[in-house]
């Protein structure tokens, strides 16, 4: 009697289980399938989305989960066999649901907008490094792009800092996107006073497209670098607004890119809440480029030199001195000496101990040694400098850059060492020892 009153519980506490998940699945089903038909950015899959939803093939799918967090899965997968959307899913997840409530009736969102101007920013507002390489490049690495209003002044500072530069690198490569407007801002300072197009953001509400138009501005505080070599390195993490810097400016002929495949996250979202247990993130508008059409959702942005991402610094950087040197600018002589180094960097030589033992030896009143793994030069009895052999020809001091050192070889042997310093003539050392 008692096995068949525990049976008959375990029965319909699984009906029951069952019953809730396919309530869950058609009132979920249908909001989701009204919110999509009437704001998914693309209209024709924004249908085909609704249809899905309201199919029964997709509810009885549904209905099979076990668990509401399971439903938001399912549901994330189905919609993504066609939309393929890295900005669409459904979360289950009532605390967010709660807070979004919350948040959005009370003044904290009128608030928002400047509430980070009351900050001490800890990240710089996403601006994490500027310096000027050497052969007088100019290097910018952002992590975000945040609003212009907080991080404009951060932004014409750097820019300011760059104006003497022959060349500039700029590094999203660890970049997750961030504000449009910082996009607007940053490009504008690589045209003229004449205005570019660079994106037009499509936007559908309820069922309404609207369209939007960004042009770079005719003014900005600061230097501009109209004619000035611009490389941008990016990865596979490179995201959103660092996507969109860098293929409006890779379309534009502006920038040669650097690097890896991004991400391919064109789409903004916005978290629109199901009932009080589900969210919707959204995308409801897009970027499309002019030029193309299109943009990058799904594709990323592919690089005009595809590289790795731990690479990209030094091949944009021999990149950038060989475009200089090809131009015979002005600075020609400090971008040949510092060319080779640099391009040496981007091979990625690994020195084995059979290289490093090759050059070991004595040269008249100079000796290289290696001692507790690390590589020395030395004169007499001078402070020996620590050295690094940068490929079979290359050696360079760690503490200076005015002076290297060119391996000779004769008959596949080290034969001298020559000193190379620069705006000075070369200086030869044979090899006694």
């Amino acid at each position: 009697m008692k096995n068949k009153i525990f049976k008959s519980l375990i029965v319909s506490s699984l009906f029951l289980c069952n019953y809730v998940s396919a309530a869950d699945c058609r009132d979920v089903s249908q909001i989701i399938a009204n919110q999509l038909e009437d704001n998914y950015v693309i209209e024709n899959t924004a249908k085909t989305l609704a249809q899905l939803m309201r199919s029964q093939a997709f509810l009885s799918g549904c209905e099979r989960q076990n668990s509401s967090e399971d439903i938001a899965e399912f549901m994330t997968l189905e919609l993504n066999k066609i939309a393929n959307d890295k900005h669409l899913s459904v979360v289950y997840d009532p605390q967010w649901v709660s807070e979004l409530k919350v948040y959005r009736s009370s003044e904290q969102s009128v608030a928002f907008a400047d509430s980070r101007e009351m900050e001490t920013p800890t990240d710089n507002y996403g601006f994490k490094k500027v310096e000027m390489l050497d052969g007088n490049i100019g290097y910018l690495d952002i992590r975000v792009f945040s609003d212009s209003h907080l991080g404009g002044e951060i932004l014409e500072n750097s820019m300011k800092f760059l104006q003497h530069a022959d060349g500039i690198i700029i590094d999203l490569r660890n970049n997750f996107g961030g504000s449009p407007f910082m996009v607007t801002s940053l490009a504008s300072y690589f045209f003229d006073l004449d205005t570019v197009h660079l994106l037009t953001f499509e936007s559908r509400t309820n069922g309404v497209l609207t369209r939007t138009q960004d042009w770079t501005s005719p003014y900005v505080p600061g230097p501009r670098f109209k004619d000035t070599p611009l490389y941008i390195l990016t990865s596979s993490n490179s995201a959103s607004a660092a996507e969109s810097f860098s293929y409006a400016m890779k379309n534009l002929a502006r920038a040669t890119i650097v690097g890896e495949v991004t991400a391919g996250a064109a789409h903004a979202r916005s978290a629109e809440i199901v009932n009080e247990n589900y969210i919707l993130t959204l995308p409801s508008s897009r970027p499309v480029d002019p030029r193309t059409n299109d943009n990058w959702e799904r594709k990323g942005v592919r690089p005009n030199i595809e590289t790795s991402s731990d690479n990209a610094f030094y091949v944009a950087y021999a990149e950038v001195l060989n475009t200089l040197i090809k131009s015979k600018h002005s600075h020609l002589d400090i971008h040949q000496w510092v060319y080779p180094l640099v391009k040496a960097k981007s091979k990625q030589y690994q020195a084995s101990q059979n290289d490093i033992d090759q050059i070991i030896g004595t040269y008249g009143k100079r000796k290289v040694f290696q001692e507790n793994g690390k590589l020395f030069y030395q004169y007499l009895d001078d402070p020996a400098f620590e050295i690094e052999l940068l490929d079979k020809e290359s050696i360079v001091f760690k503490a200076f850059t005015e002076a290297r050192l060119q391996i000779i070889y004769e008959d596949k042997q080290v034969a001298a060492l020559r000193m190379l310093s620069f705006g000075e003539d070369a200086r030869e050392f044979r090899r006694t020892m």
